[in-house]
Parts: C-alpha cells; sequence; structure tokens
C-alpha cells in the first residue's frame, strides 16, 4: 500500500471518530444558538427597531457563527497528537507501517475537514438570513467565507503545534486557547489603542472575517444613540496582510509539529 492510500486510510479514519464525537454536534448547536441569538436580538436592540437598512451591518454581526466554528478547531485537534502520546496509544500505531508524518499529516487533514463543515453550516445560515431579510447576498461574504477557511487552517496549526509539545490534551486545548484568546487578544488590544500594526497576530485573522463588511466605526454606529459617536477610533484593518500572516501560522505551525512529533518519544 502507498503511503498516498495510507494517508486516505488515516484521514476516513480520523474523521469518523469526529462525526461520532459529541463535540462536532455541540459546537454546531451552539453557533446555530449563536446566530439565532443575532437573527431574534439585533432588531430589538436596535434604538430605530427592525433590521439594519445597510445588509453590511447584519452580515457583520452574523459573523458570530462563523468565527466561534473556527474555533471548534482547538476542540477537534487538542488531543490529536499529545493524547497519542498521553493514553500511551502510539504504541499501538506507531508499531504500524504507517510513517508518522503521514499520521499527522491525516490527522489534520481530518480535523479541516470536520472544521470546513462547521464553517460551511454557519455560512448557509448566514446566507438563508441575509436572503431572507434583503433578498440578497453580498460578494463579500464570500471574502468572508474564505479568510474564516484561512483561519480556521491556522488555528489548526497552533493546536497541533502546542499539542506536539503538550503532556496532555487538556493542556494542549487549554493553552492554545489562552495563546491565541487571551495573550494574542491583549497584545491586539494594546496594539490597536497605542495605533500600533496587529496584522501579524492570528486574533487579528480571526477579526479579519468580520472585517471584510467595512469599518468597525461604521457597523457599530448603527446601534450608537443619535448624536452620538464612539468614543475612540479605530484603525481600518490591514486584511491582505492579515491573511498573508494566516497562512504563515498555518505553515509553519504543520510542519513544525510535524517535525517535533516525528522525534518525540512515547516514553
Amino acid at each position: 500500500m502507498s503511503e498516498l492510500e495510507k494517508l486516505r486510510v488515516v484521514i476516513g479514519y480520523e474523521f469518523l471518530k469526529h462525526i461520532r464525537r459529541k463535540r462536532l454536534y455541540v459546537i454546531l448547536g451552539l453557533a446555530l444558538v449563536a446566530e439565532l441569538a443575532v437573527i431574534i436580538f439585533v432588531p430589538l436592540l436596535r434604538e430605530a427597531g427592525g433590521y439594519p437598512d445597510n445588509i453590511m451591518v447584519m452580515a457583520f454581526f452574523l459573523t458570530v457563527g462563523p468565527s466561534l466554528a473556527s474555533l471548534g478547531a482547538v476542540f477537534f485537534a487538542g488531543d490529536a497528537i499529545a493524547g497519542e502520546f498521553e493514553s500511551k496509544t502510539g504504541f499501538i500505531l506507531f508499531t504500524n507501517p504507517v510513517k508518522r508524518t503521514t499520521l499527522w499529516l491525516g490527522k489534520y487533514i481530518a480535523c479541516s475537514i470536520a472544521v470546513t463543515l462547521l464553517i460551511m453550516f454557519s455560512y448557509i445560515i448566514t446566507a438563508i438570513t441575509l436572503l431572507a431579510i434583503y433578498t440578497e447576498i453580498p460578494f463579500e461574504m464570500y471574502q468572508s467565507f474564505g479568510l474564516a477557511l484561512l483561519f480556521g487552517g491556522a488555528f489548526l496549526s497552533v493546536v497541533f503545534f502546542v499539542s506536539s509539545v503538550a503532556k496532555g490534551a487538556m493542556g494542549a486545548t487549554v493553552m492554545t486557547l489562552l495563546l491565541v484568546m487571551v495573550l494574542f487578544g491583549i497584545i491586539e488590544s494594546i496594539l490597536m489603542f497605542t495605533d500600533n500594526p496587529s496584522w501579524f497576530l492570528l486574533s487579528t485573522g480571526g477579526d479579519s472575517i468580520a472585517a471584510v463588511y467595512g469599518e468597525y466605526s461604521v457597523i457599530l454606529g448603527e446601534f450608537m444613540p443619535e448624536g452620538r459617536e464612539l468614543p475612540f477610533e479605530m484603525e481600518t484593518m490591514n486584511i491582505g496582510l492579515a491573511a498573508m500572516a494566516m497562512v504563515v501560522y498555518m505553515v509553519v505551525g504543520l510542519v513544525t509539529s510535524i517535525f517535533i512529533s516525528n522525534r518525540r518519544q512515547l516514553a
């Protein structure tokens, strides 16, 4: 059996594991609830009432589902590598005639497929909602979809990297969330308020999913009382640089995780 055929078997087996796990359906449910919350509460909370006249505003808020789906990557990949060493299942896997590189790559692709399905699910809801309210789908939604897929792939690579050095699956999951959502988020906020670029942070890549719909000042202005403005100015994000940074995270994170995992010992 060639390595390509072995890779196909690994992908199929790992993807089947994701389908059987409850976490997939939990994230699907959370994404659905998030989208429904936007659909229900946006017209209720607006001072003018009803849905915004600007379709970009509604599309902006509906990206909460895709963003949540992208972050679901951490729950799929947290135990992808660390779990094999923690549970000692590697003693069985590594004795099979399958290269470790093929095994890790198959796991990554299977996780990517699962995350892609989550993101597609959220965007289908977004598309149906926009069609129902505005009878059209803006081109920016397709850009947002592409960025969400890119962010999901980059996030997966970071999770794989952390999983390759972590001692346990839970530690890998928590460490990744703290790194990207907390540490990167704090640094991004500091850079933003000091008028410095933050495109190189992965958390900024996540923000780019919604940034394609327009400037934050315009979007959030829809919810400001008449005559009032935002208390601060928000610099327009460089989406192109953010996308390039996500590609770097995706490639470097995956390659580094495979390199480390191939040299890691079970005992």
